[in-house]
C-alpha cells in the first residue's frame, strides 16, 4: 500500500494555458479517491503528472513521503487505465492481460492464477484467445481494466476506466473492480465525469473544475455541504436549484418562494442583500401529503405547473419563473465566472409518483403545492459563490 500526495502542483500548456492550478491533493495509503468534474477540468492532466508522463511545472509529487519529480514513469511503479486503452494489437486477450507483469518478471505460475481470475469478474474468460481488433470497444476497456488488475504496482490510476461500457454491465464492471481494489487494499485513483459513480465508488471525492480543485471530502459531505456554487450545481441529478434572493425588510425574496429572515440568518447575510439560494429537487415535499403537512416551520412555494417528467416512482415537476433583466445580467456574472452554467428559469421539485399502492401523477397545468424543510436551504455569496453555510 502506497500514499500518494501532490504538493502545489502546476501544470501549464505550451501556449501558457494553466492546466492544473496549484493542486494539493492527500490520497491516504489503501484508500480509493474519485476525481470527477467536467471535461476540460484536468482529470486526465492530473493522472499524466501523477505517472511522469507530463513534467509539472511546479510542486511536487510524492509516493509514500518520497518525492518523486525525477523519477520516470516506469520507475514509479504505477499501473494506468489509458482512455485510449493502449492494447497491443498483435497480442491476444491473455497476453495483453500479462504483459505489464511479466515486464517485470512475476511468478509464472501466480501470473496466470491471478489472468484467469481477473478474467472471470471482468467476463473476459471466453475471449482470451481473441485479438483486440476482434473485440467490441467496451470488451476491449475490460481488458485494459484487466491488464492493470492484474499486475502487482504501488498504486492504481484509472482515467475514465467505465466509460465505454454500456449503462446494462456498466454498474456490475465498476462494482468488481472497485470491490478488487478494496479487498486487496490498493491505494486507487479514478476520475469520471459521472456525478453517480464518484459518489459511489470512493472513499473520498475530489471535485476538479478550471484545473483547481474546488473541494475534497467524503460523498456526504460534498452533497450535504457543498463548498461553493460548481460544487452545488455539478453534484447531483437533477441537478440544484439555484435561486437569486434579496433581502427586503424581514424576508429574503427569491423569484419562488420567500425566506424569513430569523436571527440565525441574519447573522448570516450579515450586511449582505443579495444571495444565492440553494434547495435539491429531491428535498420537496407535496404540501398536500402527510409529510409535507408535518413539516413545520418550512419553506412554501404554490406555482403552476409548467412540465411534469415521469419516472416511474418520482416525477419531477418543473416551475418556470421570470427574473428582471438586470438580475438576470448578475447571475450571467457568475456563470462567466465559473464557466459553468449554474442557473435555469425553472424551480425543479422531485415528488412521488404514487400515493400508497395508489398512482399519484401530476399534470401540466394543475396548481402545485410544495414544501422545503428549513434545514434544507443552502446560502451562498452572491459575488464569490461560497457557501455561507447550509442551515
Amino acid at each position: 500500500m502506497t500514499s500518494i500526495e501532490l504538493r502545489d502542483v502546476t501544470l501549464e500548456a505550451p501556449d501558457g494555458t494553466l492546466l492544473l492550478d496549484g493542486i494539493d491533493l492527500l490520497v491516504p495509503s489503501g484508500s480509493t479517491v474519485a476525481v470527477c468534474g467536467p471535461p476540460g477540468a484536468g482529470k486526465t492532466a492530473l493522472l499524466r503528472v501523477l505517472i511522469g508522463l507530463d513534467e509539472h511545472s511546479d510542486g511536487d509529487v510524492l509516493l509514500d513521503d518520497v518525492v518523486v519529480n525525477a523519477v520516470g514513469p516506469r520507475d514509479r511503479d504505477l499501473a494506468m487505465v489509458f482512455q485510449d486503452f493502449a492494447l497491443h494489437p498483435h497480442l491476444d486477450v491473455r497476453d495483453n492481460l500479462a504483459f505489464a507483469s511479466r515486464l517485470r518478471r512475476h511468478d509464472k505460475g501466480e501470473l496466470a492464477a491471478r489472468i484467469d481470475e481477473v478474467a472471470a469478474f471482468l467476463a473476459l474468460s471466453p475471449l482470451l484467445d481473441l485479438k483486440p481488433a476482434e473485440l467490441d470497444e467496451a470488451q476491449r476497456q475490460r481488458v485494459a481494466i484487466g491488464r492493470s488488475l492484474v499486475r502487482e504496482a504501488l498504486a492504481y490510476v484509472f482515467d475514465e476506466p467505465f466509460s465505454a461500457q454500456p449503462d446494462r454491465v456498466r454498474t456490475h464492471v465498476r462494482s468488481v473492480t472497485v470491490q478488487w481494489q478494496r479487498e486487496s487494499r490498493h491505494t486507487s485513483i479514478v476520475t469520471t465525469a459521472r456525478v453517480d459513480e464518484a459518489l459511489t465508488l470512493s472513499d473520498r471525492v475530489v471535485v476538479m473544475h478550471q484545473g483547481a480543485v474546488r473541494q475534497v471530502g467524503s460523498p456526504d459531505e460534498l452533497y450535504a455541504h457543498p463548498g461553493d456554487l460548481f460544487v452545488a450545481a455539478f453534484l447531483g441529478q437533477p441537478a440544484m436549484n439555484l435561486l437569486p434572493a434579496t433581502r427586503q425588510g424581514s424576508r429574503l425574496v427569491s423569484p419562488v418562494m420567500d425566506v424569513p429572515v430569523d436571527d440565525a440568518m441574519d447573522r448570516l447575510l450579515g450586511d449582505r442583500q443579495d444571495v444565492i439560494i440553494g434547495i435539491r429537487p429531491e428535498h420537496c415535499l407535496d404540501g398536500t401529503s402527510e409529510a409535507g403537512r408535518s413539516v413545520h416551520d418550512g419553506l412554501e412555494l404554490t406555482s403552476r405547473i409548467d412540465d411534469v417528467e415521469w419516472r416511474g416512482g418520482t416525477q419531477l415537476a418543473y416551475l418556470g419563473y421570470e427574473l428582471e433583466p438586470e438580475v438576470q445580467e448578475r447571475l450571467e456574472a457568475v456563470e462567466d465566472a465559473f464557466d459553468f452554467d449554474l442557473f435555469q428559469q425553472f424551480f425543479v421539485a422531485e415528488l412521488p409518483a404514487v400515493s400508497g399502492v395508489e398512482p399519484s401523477r401530476l399534470q401540466s397545468g394543475q396548481t402545485a403545492r410544495i414544501v422545503v424543510p428549513r434545514d434544507r436551504l443552502h446560502v451562498f455569496d452572491a459575488v464569490s459563490g461560497d457557501a455561507l453555510r447550509a442551515l
